[in-house]
């Protein structure tokens, strides 16, 4: 594309189903071909929606009684990462291109790239934070933006960001389930609070939501050097979301995806540089019925579906489970900082509490950055 034309859509107040939805719509400009060099949406959800990642079992993250109980919606997103609280004193930033339209090898080169205008903006209000861990922005070790990059298969990309400008930390505990393996290992964490931080916060000062977005909209013009169009959603495109809404984001099949069955009476969770990782399984005495692999990754689902197909109704055998695990690694690509003998080990601990019919517990999110 020789064009640097860029489309600008705002929005506040959108649902959990319809926000996601058009993030997912935007998209198809750029699976075929596109007047412009990619489109820009700032906008905000209602207050407040919680949203979960790509490869996540919902109801290890989310407090379903509690969201329905304070009246916060819930969905599941392309991308990855882990849930996140999303409303009015959020900012999302989508940014969708074609996988083309830029230079990267991988995508860490991706997040690199398109979290820097955002980087920029918070330099300019005076906080200096840096991209960190598997997918965050950080100031000072403390998280102020999650980011999550999709790639669908006709090469359009979705890069998501969820700005904090401020935060009810007290109404996010009350729906988010934080997994003490998040920060057992952290010296000196004693609460929530102290792992995460806001734009307000760092100011020391109330900065609004639309004082924010224009700054991070002025640098991603800047930066890029994007002619923007400030071009709104249209009648079509709403009907096409739509039907997004109802056919995925509102769908019971697509929210509740990756959550384990009743049988699966082992778990295990383990950090890993990837992320943390919750693994179930159900055996039939020294037999292993089915197995699911979920987490706060960023990838991985193809390597991870090949596993569990391959393993159902296989024995209960570590050099079996290896030399699956082993195999569809060598047979997809891989997954970045998550070595195979991780999964292995997760595989087998998980079996392990099944053998001592362990029941498992949904004690366990995402604001919390790796290190």
């Amino acid at each position: 594309m020789g064009s640097n034309k860029c489309r600008y859509i705002q929005e506040d107040g959108v649902s959990a189903a319809v926000g996601l939805a058009t993030d997912e719509w935007l998209m198809e400009d750029y699976a075929t071909a596109s007047d412009t060099k990619a489109t820009l949406k700032l906008y905000t959800y209602r207050t407040n929606c919680a949203l979960v990642g790509r490869f996540q079992n919902i109801l290890a993250e989310l407090d379903l009684e509690a969201c329905d109980r304070e009246g916060v919606q819930y969905s599941r997103r392309l991308t990855g990462g882990g849930a996140i609280i999303m409303g009015e004193d959020q900012l999302g930033i989508c940014l969708t291109t074609d996988s083309k339209a830029f230079e990267w090898q991988n995508l860490r080169e991706l997040y690199v790239l398109f979290s820097q205008p955002i980087i920029n903006a918070l330099a300019k209000m005076g906080i200096q934070a840096e991209f960190r861990s598997k997918n965050d922005l950080e100031v000072e070790g403390r998280k102020i933006a999650g980011l999550g990059i999709y790639v669908n298969p006709k090469g359009a990309i979705q890069f998501h960001t969820s700005l904090l400008v401020d935060l009810d930390i007290l109404e996010m505990l009350k729906v988010l389930k934080i997994p003490i393996q998040k920060y057992s290992d952290k010296r000196k964490i004693q609460s929530v609070e102290q792992r995460i931080t806001t734009v307000n916060r760092e100011i020391n000062t109330k900065m609004t939501l639309h004082e924010v977005r224009e700054m991070v909209k002025k640098e991603f013009e800047s930066f890029f050097d994007f002619e923007f169009l400030h071009l709104p959603l249209q009648r079509e495109e709403r009907r096409q979301i739509d039907l997004l809404v109802e056919n995925r984001y509102s769908n019971e099949e697509w929210i509740f995806q990756r959550s384990p069955q009743a049988d699966m009476t082992g778990m295990s969770v383990l950090k890993t540089p990837a992320g943390l990782l919750r693994t179930y399984i159900g055996l039939k005495g020294e037999t292993i019925k089915s197995v699911l692999i979920t987490g706060d990754f960023l990838d991985g689902l193809d390597i991870f579906k090949l596993i569990e197909g391959r393993l159902k109704w296989s024995p209960l055998d570590r050099e079996k489970i290896t030399q699956v695990v082993e195999q569809a690694f060598a047979e997809s690509r891989p997954i970045e900082r998550l070595e195979p003998d991780r999964i292995i080990d997760a595989i087998y601990l998980a079996a392990r509490r099944a053998r001592s019919e362990n029941r498992f517990t949904y004690d366990g999110s995402c604001y919390y950055p790796e290190v």
